[in-house]
């Protein structure tokens, strides 16, 4: 059963007694914990049938003595258990003893007034312990997997389509590049767009801009265009930013040079006739990411681009043996970057 059909079981009352939620994709395992309590909990029950405990802080058999009792008013409980490391072949993160022969014991009978939640934020278990093994015979498993960037581009163009929105291919590329395929990010920001375009319902690449926040790597690729562009103004306006931000220069400084080092990298396949699917199966980057630096490639020669890089690697030297002012070296490299 997929992600989808448990959310439907939810929906139409069907829980069960234990659940595994196994997986790193923190937005899935959210969704599916909102759904959980919207169906199970009635107005006002979090306060007495809605309970955590965290493994790293609290004793197994503390929570496992809440979950056997009755619930407030009759109704069903949640219980979580979170951080259960016993799980997995971690070693101890606490002094704790938990009594994993009690919870052995209540998977053969687990109370009916209560929905126990594992909530297992690990790509694996350890197979070989007893406790997984009798675990997964009894558990309702729900995966919260990272989902790969190609189901996750599918996701959220169902996601878009089925609120009643559109949205352009260069829109979409844009979206992708920018939350770095990450689902829990996108879903986040696709509540700003939703909201932004809430009249035409159309969302198109000056709405991406507008809305979607860059990271620092993509705030230096910017950088980077206003520098082959010979903006340097704009680069300055930019880089003074980051600074105000509380980037520190040295750091600006090393990712612009991993930038030049894949324009270099796209420029030589570019020359050699790569196709930008090859460059992406070889630097295991975004497409578009590719797409932007063939643009940008093919407007210099190897020796240009060279020269900027070995800039770059000299003002790090520099930069970091106190040669000179650290903002005052990447300022006078932006005022010049020796094109």
């Amino acid at each position: 059963m997929g992600f989808q059909q448990d959310l439907s079981a939810l929906a139409s009352g069907e829980f069960a007694p234990i659940y595994l939620l196994l997986g790193e994709e923190r937005y899935l395992r959210e969704r599916f914990k909102k759904e959980l309590e919207k169906n199970i909990l009635s107005p006002g029950d979090e306060a007495f049938n809605l309970l955590s405990f965290d493994m790293d802080q609290e004793l197994l058999q503390h929570a496992l003595n809440e979950v056997e009792m009755v619930s407030f008013f009759g109704n069903k409980k949640i219980v979580y258990i979170n951080h259960p490391f016993f799980l997995t072949g971690e070693k101890k993160k606490t002094d704790l003893e938990h009594d994993i022969k009690m919870l052995l014991a209540y998977l053969k009978q687990p109370s009916p007034d209560t929905v126990l939640v594992f909530n297992a934020n690990y790509k694996k278990l350890d197979e070989r312990k007893k406790i997984v093994k009798e675990l997964k015979k009894v558990a309702k498993i729900i995966d919260v997997s990272e989902m790969s960037d190609q189901d996750t581009k599918k996701y959220i163009q169902q996601t878009i389509s089925s609120e009643g929105y559109e949205i352009t291919r260069e829109a979409f590329d844009l979206f992708i590049y920018l939350t770095d395929t990450k689902l829990s990010q996108m879903m986040n920001e696709l509540d700003k767009l939703f909201l932004a375009t809430s009249v035409d319902k159309k969302i198109t690449k000056p709405v991406i801009e507008a809305l979607i926040s860059k990271s620092l790597e993509h705030s230096i690729f910017d950088l980077l265009t206003f520098v082959l562009e010979g903006k340097s103004e704009s680069a300055l306006r930019l880089y003074k930013e980051l600074v105000l931000q509380g980037e520190d220069v040295i750091k600006i400084n090393a990712i612009l040079i991993s930038q030049f080092r894949l324009l270099l990298q796209v420029k030589i396949m570019l020359d050699k006739s790569y196709q930008q699917a090859n460059m992406v199966d070889v630097l295991k980057i975004h497409p578009y990411r590719v797409k932007l630096s063939v643009a940008q490639a093919k407007k210099f020669s190897q020796e240009t681009l060279f020269k900027v890089f070995d800039n770059l690697v000299e003002n790090d030297y520099k930069m970091k043996t106190g040669f000179m002012d650290q903002k005052m070296l990447f300022e006078l490299f932006l005022l010049n970057p020796i094109f």
